[in-house]
């Protein structure tokens, strides 16, 4: 890869095209590493649940409330 990093996050630039090295807000590669982690995640657990609901299965509420 030619950067340091890409932030998907980046609201804070220039034209909103996302931070190439350390960000404006002062995310670190390996933070915007570690969202992008997250919430590639998080879509996936998003994705079987969905289906589980689409196949009539009933999903604990202690999984997705507080």
């Amino acid at each position: 890869m030619e950067n340091d990093m890409f932030c998907y996050q980046c609201e804070q630039t220039v034209g909103g095209k996302g931070c190439t090295k350390v960000g404006v807000c002062g995310k670190t590669p390996d933070i915007a590493n570690l969202q992008d982690l997250l919430i590639y995640q998080l879509k996936g657990m998003s994705f079987y649940g969905f289906e589980l609901i689409k196949k009539g299965k009933k999903l604990i509420k202690s999984t997705y409330l507080l």
